[in-house]
C-alpha cells in the first residue's frame, strides 16, 4: 500500500482487526445499533435496508472513541474542562472548545484503533476519495437534529489524512456550536462514531426540505424547497456558494404531472426524481425530512443524509429583528470611546468606502441601490466604542458574486467569529435576474475587477501622493498662522479625500483580504502542521511598519556608543533627557537623528486614528521611554531578525513550490502567482495605512487650530473641546450658519459628562441588539469586567487558545500592558500580552519574544508586524489580559494558536526593572 485510499461503488467489507470480538469497524449497512454507530450512521444503515441509494462505507464505532479517551485519562481532563462551563457566561464556550480541540489533536491514538484505521484505508480504493463524517449518539433524532453542529472532512485520500480527519470529527463533539446547541436544547449525547463513506463524484448537490423553512420567499408551509449548487453540497452548507432555489408546491410534487426545473442546474426530470425520493423518505420515516443529496456524473441520485426537521415553522418575524454588532478589527484603530468629531465622518466614510468599492468592481447601479439601506448602516456605536454592523456588512457581501466566500474572508480578515443571519427579505446575488443576466453582470464584475488590479501599484502611489500633498499643505508651522476660513477649507479637503478619494487605498484592503483567504485555501493540501500561509508572509519587503523598530535600534546604538548619552539615558528621567537633548551642544548629532525619526515616523503612535491622542511629534516622551528599553537590550538586532526570517521564508517557499510541482506544475505556478499577489497586497495595505495615519494626525492638528480660533471667539472653553463637535457643527459655526451658537459651551459640557459615562462601560466584543435599540447605559458584561489583581487564574485554564498568526514558539515572563505608553515595564525577552495593537505598538515589537493579543484577525497590524520580525503570535485569545498575570511564565505557540501558562512560575520582572533603573 502506498498510503493512498481506494474505493469502488460496491459494498465494502469490514477489514479484520486483531482485536477479534471488538467492534471497532463495522460495515455501514450493518450499523444496527445507534448506541454503537451514532445517529447518522444508524439512519444511513436504515436507508440502505429500505432500498435507497446511499454511498457505501464503514463505521468507526463509539468503542474506538472511548478507547481514545481512555489513553492517559484524556477523557477525564476533557470532562474537567467541560464541567467548568458557566451557563451565565456562554461566551466561555469558545475557550473551552478550543482547549479541548487542542487536547484531542495532541492525544495518542490507541494501537488497535490505528490498526483498524490503517486496515480500513487499505481496503478502500479511491476515485473521488472519502467523506469522513461525524456520527454522534443522539444526533438526527426527533427532538434534536444537531444539524451542522459536527464536522465532516471531504477528499480524504491517504491514510495519514484519514487519521487526521477522524480526530477532527472526534474534536467536534465539543465544538463551540455543539456546546451551544446542547445548552439551548438541553440535549444529551452519548458518544461519537465516525462514518468512512465513498465520496460521490457529484455533478450537482443540495438539500431538500419536505416542509418549507420559515421565511422561505414564495413558499407555503407544506411546500417542498430545493437548494442546490454545482459539485458537493459542503460549499452550499458553509455559505461558500450561492444556491439555486426552487419551491415545489406539494400538490405538484404528489401529482403525476410535470414539475418545474430550476432553469439551471436541475432539469424537470431531476426535480421529479428528487421530490419522489423525498416524499418516500417522509412516508417511510414518519416525519418531515431535511434531505442532503447528490447527483453524480452518471445522473444517479444518492441520498447522502436525512434527518427530521425539528424546528417548527414559526410565524413571520416581527418587523425589525436584531442586529449583530462586532468591534473586531475596528477596535484596533479605535480602542477607546470615540469623539463626536470622529464619528461624524467615520460613519459616512465607511458607507463611501464600501459603495465606492462596489462601483470599482463593476457592481450594477441596480444592485447598489438594493444595497443602499445596508450600506447606510455599516457602522455604529455602543458604549461609545465603534462597532461594525455585521448584519449589514454580510448582507452587502451576500449580494455580490461568491457572497458566502466573501463573508468568510471578511470575518477572517477582521477576526470576527460570527456570521449574521440575513435580515428578513434580504436579497442575494442570485435574486432578481435569470441565469443570462447574472452571467452578463458577472462578466462585467470580472472585467472591472481585473482592470482595477492591473494598476494597483499605480493607484496606491496616487493615493500616497495625494496624502503627501495634503500633509505638506497642512504642516504645523503653516496651520499656526492660517485664518479660520482656510482651516475650514482644510477640513473639507480631508473629508473629500476620506469620502471620495479613498478607493485606491480600499482596493489594497480588498486585495489583501481575498488573496490571503485564497492562499490559505490553496496551501491546504501541503500544510502539514498549520500556519504555512503565515510563514510564507514573514519579513516581506516594503512593509513600512517595520521601520520604527529599525530606526529606534539605530538610535539606541548611538546612545550606547556615546558614554555621556548612555549615562544620561540610564540615570535621568525622561523630562531631563528631553531638556538635555535640546540644550546640550554635545548631543547635537543625536538630536538631529532623533528629530529626523520624529519627522519621518513621529505621526505613528498608539490610538493614532482617535484624533484625541497626541502623536510622538507633539509629545516625544514615549519615544524616549522606548529608547531607554532599546538601549538596555542586548538581543538580536531587528534587522538581523528580519534578514533571518526572510531567508527562512525564501527557503520554505522553495520547498513548498517544489513539492507542489512534483504533483502538478500548473498548481505550483498558480500558488507562486497567488503568493506574490498576497505578499504585494499585504505590503500595499500597510503602505495605505501609513498614509491614513498621516492624514488623521494632520486632521487632529487642523481641528485643534480651529479649536483655538473658537476659544478666542468665546465659543469654546479650551481648544480640545472642538472634538466634542461634529464636523457639520464645526463647519456651520465657523461659517456663521449655526442655529444655536450661544449655547455651544453648554452642549460641550453635556457631551463630556455623557462621554465620561460611556468611558466607564465595558461592552462585549460581539453583541446582538434589537433593531433600533442600544445597550443599557453602564452595561458591564461579566466576561469584560477587569480581573481582581489578587485573584489567581483557574488551574483548568492554564492553556488558552486563539488563532496562530505568526509561527514558532517562545517562552518568557508575561508583561500585560493596556497601553503602549506603559512599554517601560517591558524587559528583553518578555511575552507581550495586550488587548489589541495598532501601528503605534510597532516600536515595542523589537523588545519582546512573543505576543498574545485578545483581539484581531490574521491580517491585523499585530499579526503582520509579528510575522515581519518572526515573533510567535497568537491573536483572538479571549480575556488574555485577565487570565494572564504579569510575571507568569508563558509559552506562545504560534503554529497551534495556543498560549500555555506555567503555574507557580513567576518571573522577577519588577526586580529586574528596578536593577535596570538603578544601574
Amino acid at each position: 500500500m502506498n498510503g493512498s485510499l481506494e474505493i469502488d461503488a460496491g459494498p465494502i467489507a469490514a477489514p479484520p482487526t486483531r482485536a477479534s470480538g471488538s467492534r471497532l469497524i463495522v460495515p455501514l449497512e450493518r450499523a444496527l445499533d445507534p448506541r454503537e454507530a451514532g445517529g447518522k450512521a444508524w439512519n444511513l444503515s436504515k436507508l440502505i435496508r429500505l432500498g435507497f441509494s446511499v454511498p457505501p462505507g464503514l463505521v468507526l464505532t463509539c468503542e474506538a472513541f472511548e478507547r481514545f479517551l481512555a489513553v492517559d485519562r484524556l477523557g477525564a481532563g476533557i470532562e474537567a474542562l467541560h464541567g467548568r462551563l458557566d451557563p451565565a457566561h456562554p461566551t466561555g464556550r469558545r475557550e473551552v472548545s478550543r482547549a479541548i480541540r487542542a487536547r484531542v489533536n495532541a492525544g495518542t491514538l490507541p494501537a488497535d484503533v490505528l490498526e483498524a484505521l490503517d486496515a480500513a484505508g487499505g481496503e478502500l480504493p479511491a476515485r473521488a476519495g472519502l467523506a469522513v463524517r461525524s456520527s454522534a449518539v443522539g444526533e438526527d433524532g426527533a427532538a434534536a437534529s444537531f444539524a451542522g453542529q459536527f464536522d465532516s472532512v471531504l477528499h480524504v485520500d491517504t491514510v495519514e489524512a484519514l487519521r487526521r480527519a477522524v480526530r477532527v470529527c472526534w474534536a467536534s463533539y465539543w465544538s463551540e456550536r455543539a456546546l451551544c446547541y446542547r445548552a439551548a436544547r438541553n440535549a444529551r449525547l452519548g458518544g461519537m462514531a465516525v462514518v468512512l463513506q465513498r465520496q460521490v463524484s457529484a455533478r450537482v448537490s443540495g438539500v431538500l426540505f419536505t416542509r418549507a423553512p420559515a421565511g422561505t420567499p414564495g413558499a407555503a408551509g407544506e411546500d417542498l424547497v430545493i437548494e442546490c449548487c454545482p459539485g458537493l453540497a459542503d460549499r452550499l452548507v458553509s455559505g461558500q456558494a450561492d444556491p439555486e432555489r426552487l419551491v415545489v408546491p406539494r400538490a405538484d410534487a404528489t401529482a403525476t404531472g410535470s414539475v418545474p426545473s430550476t432553469g439551471g442546474l436541475l432539469s424537470a426530470a431531476d426535480v421529479r426524481a428528487l421530490t419522489d425520493v423525498a416524499l418516500r423518505l417522509e412516508r417511510e420515516l414518519g416525519a418531515p425530512q431535511d434531505v442532503e443529496w447528490s447527483i453524480d456524473d452518471d445522473g444517479r441520485l444518492w441520498v447522502v443524509q436525512t434527518r427530521p426537521i425539528t424546528a417548527r415553522r414559526e410565524a413571520p418575524p416581527a418587523p425589525g429583528g436584531s442586529v449583530l454588532w462586532s468591534n473586531a478589527n475596528v477596535n484596533e484603530n479605535y480602542p477607546e470611546p470615540i469623539s463626536p468629531l470622529l464619528y461624524s465622518f467615520a460613519a459616512p466614510g465607511y458607507y463611501h468606502y464600501f459603495r465606492n468599492l462596489g462601483l470599482a468592481f463593476g457592481i450594477s447601479r441596480r444592485r447598489l441601490a438594493a444595497m443602499e439601506p445596508a450600506l447606510r448602516a455599516i457602522l455604529g456605536v455602543h458604549g461609545g466604542r465603534m462597532y461594525y454592523n455585521l448584519t449589514s456588512i454580510h448582507a452587502v457581501l451576500r449580494m455580490a458574486p461568491c457572497g458566502g466566500r466573501l463573508t468568510q474572508a471578511f470575518n477572517r480578515f477582521v477576526g470576527a467569529d460570527d456570521v449574521a443571519a440575513p435580515p428578513p427579505g434580504a436579497a442575494q446575488w442570485g435574486d432578481g435576474r435569470g441565469r443570462v443576466g447574472r452571467s452578463v453582470e458577472l462578466l462585467r464584475v470580472a472585467a472591472s475587477t481585473t482592470w482595477q488590479y492591473l494598476w494597483l501599484r499605480r493607484r496606491l502611489e496616487a493615493f500616497e501622493a495625494r496624502a503627501d500633498r495634503f500633509a505638506s499643505r497642512t504642516r504645523p508651522v503653516r496651520l499656526a498662522e492660517r485664518p479660520l476660513p482656510g482651516l475650514l477649507e482644510d477640513l473639507r479637503s480631508f473629508l473629500d479625500i476620506r469620502f471620495h478619494r479613498w478607493k485606491d487605498a480600499s482596493l489594497a484592503d480588498a486585495a489583501a483580504m481575498v488573496c490571503y483567504a485564497l492562499l490559505q485555501r490553496a496551501l491546504g493540501s501541503v500544510d502539514t502542521r498549520g500556519g504555512l500561509h503565515n510563514r510564507l508572509l514573514r519579513a516581506l519587503p516594503g512593509v513600512p511598519s517595520t521601520m520604527p523598530p529599525l530606526r529606534l535600534w539605530h538610535l539606541s546604538r548611538l546612545i550606547r556608543s556615546d558614554a555621556r548619552l548612555d549615562r544620561l539615558f540610564r540615570t535621568a528621567e525622561t523630562p531631563a533627557i528631553l531638556h538635555a537633548l535640546g540644550d546640550d551642544e554635545r548631543f547635537v548629532r543625536f538630536r538631529q537623528e532623533f528629530d529626523r525619526f520624529l519627522d519621518d515616523w513621529g505621526f505613528r503612535s498608539s490610538a493614532e486614528l482617535m484624533l484625541t491622542a497626541p502623536s510622538l511629534q507633539e509629545d516625544p516622551a514615549p519615544a524616549i521611554e522606548l529608547l531607554k528599553q532599546y538601549a538596555a537590550s542586548d538581543g538580536e538586532p531587528p534587522a538581523a531578525a528580519m534578514a533571518r526570517q526572510a531567508a527562512e521564508r525564501v527557503a520554505e517557499t522553495s520547498r513548498v513550490l517544489e513539492a507542489l510541482a512534483r504533483r502538478s506544475p500548473a498548481a505550483a505556478l498558480a500558488v507562486r502567482t497567488l503568493l506574490r499577489w498576497t505578499q504585494n497586497s499585504v505590503a500595499y495595505r500597510e503602505r495605505a495605512r501609513l498614509k491614513q495615519a498621516l492624514l488623521y494626525t494632520r486632521l487632529r492638528l487642523i481641528a485643534l487650530a480651529i479649536g483655538r480660533r473658537f476659544t478666542d471667539a468665546g465659543y469654546l472653553s479650551k481648544p480640545d473641546d472642538v472634538f466634542m463637535l461634529t464636523w457639520q457643527e464645526i463647519d456651520e459655526l465657523g461659517a456663521g450658519r449655526a442655529m444655536f451658537p450661544y449655547r455651544v459651551p453648554d452642549l460641550i459640557a453635556l457631551r463630556r459628562r455623557e462621554h465620561a459615562a460611556l468611558q466607564a462601560m465595558r461592552p462585549p466584543a460581539t453583541v446582538a441588539v434589537p433593531l433600533g435599540e442600544h445597550l443599557p447605559l453602564g452595561a458591564r458584561p461579566g466576561r469584560c469586567q477587569p480581573a481582581d489583581p489578587g485573584r489567581e487564574p483557574s488551574p483548568s485554564l492554564s492553556t488558552l487558545t486563539g488563532i496562530g498568526a505568526s509561527g514558532g514558539t517562545a517562552t518568557g515572563p508575561a508583561t500585560v500592558l493596556g497601553d503602549v505608553r506603559d512599554a517601560a515595564r517591558l524587559g528583553g525577552g518578555d511575552v507581550l500580552v495586550t488587548r489589541q495593537t495598532d501601528p503605534g505598538w510597532a516600536p515595542v515589537f523589537g523588545l519582546v519574544s512573543g505576543l498574545v493579543i485578545e483581539r484581531g484577525g490574521l491580517l491585523s497590524h499585530g499579526a503582520i508586524v509579528a510575522r515581519e520580525f518572526g515573533l510567535p503570535c497568537v491573536v483572538g485569545v479571549a480575556n488574555a489580559t485577565e487570565r494572564i498575570r504579569s510575571g507568569q511564565r508563558v509559552t506562545v505557540d504560534g503554529d497551534r494558536g495556543v498560549c500555555t501558562i506555567e503555574r507557580g512560575a513567576t518571573g522577577s520582572r519588577a526586580a529586574d526593572a528596578g536593577r535596570r533603573g538603578a544601574a
